[in-house]
């Protein structure tokens, strides 16, 4: 990222013939045929129906098929949620006629009915394999009844472990519910219990890479190196350099580049350029694929990139497109998708995004580590408010601060004061403010704090202060810190001023400057993909902040900040919420 400047803009300005754009329908694969009815229709996720033919099959035969078919019913009862039903059908199953596979699966069972009657003792016995042992198509459900049964003796610990492995053996939602659980438990440790338990871990196990990330989070060192891991779905790119730069040779780039959300496509799509020309290493045949700004030509597009041979997808950006992707069968075709949905990404792909909770994320760990636990929190009625605030006050919790109260605005009252003064429980001031609000009420707020008895509190912003901004009010704000792109700020020397590229690309003017950071980013995840995902605590300097991978395979973005000082925004002290000063910054 070290080349950009005039060369790069006429390249941009002029565009590049290499750039297409494509459109063309794909296809989806039809499922594999099953052996018999009963074992198609659980295949189909037909549960019920598949009890209900294994059980018919059962009926119908003799001898060790017998009790295997019993078992199956068995199964297929309890993921239809009837566990009467899947208690009798296994009640059926002598498990002396069963070997294998099919012996597993009913010590299995047991484990979960025991659990169900509150024995955890006896679900832990019937689980006591080694876990090399068992089939990868229980290992999951194995992990599930051990945690539980472990929580259920108090032995949260073992539990949590015990996720960690799960989280290896499964994915979608699942894996997404087993690392949230691990997150939340160790967000609740205190610093030196999360170093000694960290440290205790043997070599290998999958719960040191998350203590490990919550230890870098807090800006703690770790007891010893993570250990490297395979790239996922990266194996066919050509060798990394010596400083893990590994871009794939055919990238295809999914972006809404017509339709009505073509001028946010055209800053993406100008930004990453901007990266891809400013690299002066080995770079891929790249290739635009119009997305329409809907989920079908998503699709459309992601079929024709596949039929391309592209070797990595970049996109897409609306969050309904990216859920319609990841719902797909993995193909094994890494993905960094320019947008977060429902859906966690599948092993080996990302999700990128410049989301209100990852700034209300940001903003609790900067006040954590600053030791400002007690916070306040003044809103409004608005999507992206209450985006920041739930994830804000998540985070806060699960690293042991406290939400004190929170203060709704409104424009049909502008008197604030007595909210905010109610909100202060027996008088004790908060240590700090957290506001999710636009420009016009911050400012209207700030007017109020020494009125409630607020003044010389420290305020932290998200970014929607910056929405309804007026240079010449906003003299009121000054002091109060939001998250910002580094580049937007000067930190990024290599990389073009803001302003003066804004009067050159039309992409990168006005609201379309984040965007256009958000595809130099984007360019630069694919090219340090496999880099990231080899090194858990690795870290790439983006224009948008700094980038890492969490446990769910989700990037992390840390951002730089700003702070108010006469109306306008300017680097923010990194030590510390500081409204005057500016000793250095962290980039």
């Amino acid at each position: 990222m070290s080349r950009l400047s005039s060369l790069l803009l006429a390249l941009l300005l002029a565009g590049c013939a290499s750039v297409q754009v494509t459109r063309a329908p794909g296809a989806a694969d039809e499922p594999a045929p099953a052996v018999t009815p009963a074992a198609r229709l659980a295949d189909e996720g037909r549960h019920a129906e598949a009890a209900s033919a294994y059980a018919g099959d059962a009926r119908a035969a003799r001898g060790r098929e017998r009790e295997r078919l019993w078992l199956y019913a068995a199964d297929q009862y309890l993921l239809a949620g009837d566990e009467a039903a899947a208690r009798q059908a296994w009640a059926q199953s002598n498990r002396r006629r069963l070997e294998g596979h099919d012996l597993q699966l009913h010590d299995l069972l047991a484990a979960r009915f025991a659990n169900a009657d509150g024995r955890p003792e006896q679900a832990l016995s019937l689980l006591g394999q080694r876990r090399s042992t068992m089939p990868g198509a229980l290992a999951p459900r194995w992990h599930r009844e051990r945690a539980e049964a472990l929580r259920a003796l108090n032995r949260e610990f073992d539990a949590v472990a015990e996720l960690a492995w799960l989280a290896t053996v499964t994915g979608g939602r699942e894996r997404a519910e087993a690392v949230r659980g691990i997150e939340q438990y160790l967000g609740r440790l205190q610093d030196e219990q999360l170093a000694a338990r960290a440290a205790a871990l043997p070599a290998g196990h999958p719960l040191y890479l998350h203590a490990g990330r919550a230890l870098l989070q807090r800006g703690l060192p770790l007891p010893r190196p993570f250990e490297r891991a395979a790239g996922q779905g990266l194996e066919g790119l050509p060798p990394a350099d010596a400083d893990g730069y590994r871009p794939p040779e055919r990238l295809a780039v999914l972006l809404p580049l017509s339709g009505p959300l073509a001028a946010a496509g055209q800053s993406v799509r100008d930004g990453l350029l901007a990266g891809y020309y400013g690299e002066t290493r080995r770079r891929p045949t790249l290739r635009f694929y119009d997305t329409g700004g809907n989920d079908e030509g998503v699709l459309r597009a992601y079929g024709r990139a596949l039929a391309d041979q592209a070797q990595m997808i970049v996109g897409p950006l609306m969050r309904s497109g990216v859920d319609a992707l990841f719902a797909l069968p993995d193909p094994g075709l890494p993905v960094v998708a320019l947008n977060r949905g429902q859906l966690p990404p599948p092993t080996g792909s990302t999700s990128f995004t410049l989301s209100p909770e990852e700034e209300g994320m940001a903003a609790a760990d900067r006040l954590i580590e600053r030791g400002l636990r007690r916070v306040l929190a003044v809103t409004q009625a608005d999507d992206n408010a209450g985006r920041a605030l739930a994830a804000f006050r998540e985070r806060l919790l699960a690293r042991g601060g406290e939400i004190t109260g929170v203060v709704t605005v409104s424009e049909e009252n502008p008197d604030y004061v007595p909210a905010l003064q109610s909100a202060q429980a027996g008088g004790l001031r908060p240590d700090a403010l957290f506001l999710t609000l636009k420009a016009p009420q911050a400012r209207l707020l700030s007017s109020q704090l020494d009125n409630a008895g607020l003044l010389g509190v420290p305020r932290l912003a998200s970014s929607l202060i910056l929405s309804g901004g007026n240079l010449r009010l906003d003299v009121e704000l000054d002091g109060i810190e939001y998250p910002e792109l580094p580049w937007l700020l000067g930190l990024r020397a290599d990389l073009p001023e803001p302003e003066a590229l804004g009067r050159q690309l039309p992409g990168a003017q006005g609201g379309g400057a984040r965007l256009f950071a958000f595809g130099l980013d984007a360019w630069q995840l694919a090219a340090w993909l496999d880099h990231l995902q080899r090194d858990p605590g690795a870290r790439i300097r983006g224009a948008t902040g700094e980038l890492s991978l969490d446990a769910q395979g989700n990037v992390q973005r840390r951002p730089a900040w700003a702070v108010f000082s006469g109306g306008r925004a300017r680097p923010a002290p990194d030590g510390a919420l500081l409204s005057d000063g500016f000793p250095g910054n962290a980039y």
